[in-house]
This record gives C-alpha cells, structure tokens and sequence, in this order.
C-alpha cells in the first residue's frame, strides 16, 4: 500500500504524510524541501523503520527537534 497519488506535471506527487494526515507535494528529487535539511542518523532509522513514504516538513521538523538538533543546510 503507498500513500501518495502522481502530481501532474513531472515527478512530484502529492502524499499524504503518514504521521499528521497533512497533503504536501513532494520532490522525489535532491531539489525537493527535505534535500536542505539535517535529518540525524537516529531520526533517519527511526522514520525508516515506521513509515514507508515521506513525512510532511512539519513533522519531519519535529522529530528533528526532539532529538535535539534543529538544523538546515
């Protein structure tokens, strides 16, 4: 089962993040929002491990936060 829908007009899709329910377009490219950010190791495995699509900026940001390392490239 995937979580997302194609977007018409390239590769972006629309998904549905599996944690808020929010819609938010993503990238699927090094161009796309989550390409700038510093997602640390612990949080990379722990979304990995729990979800099988992307996770919305808000979210995402999230666990960032709680793991103590709030950071953008």
């Amino acid at each position: 089962m995937t979580n997302f829908i194609e977007h018409k007009g390239g590769a972006e899709r629309i998904v549905t993040c599996p944690v808020c329910k929010e819609s938010f377009i993503c990238g699927l490219s090094s161009t796309c929002w989550c390409a700038n950010k510093k997602v640390p190791a612990e949080v990379k495995e722990y979304l990995a491990e729990r979800y099988e699509t992307c996770i919305c900026s808000t979210c995402l940001d999230r666990f960032i936060e709680q793991a103590g390392t709030v950071e953008t490239a």
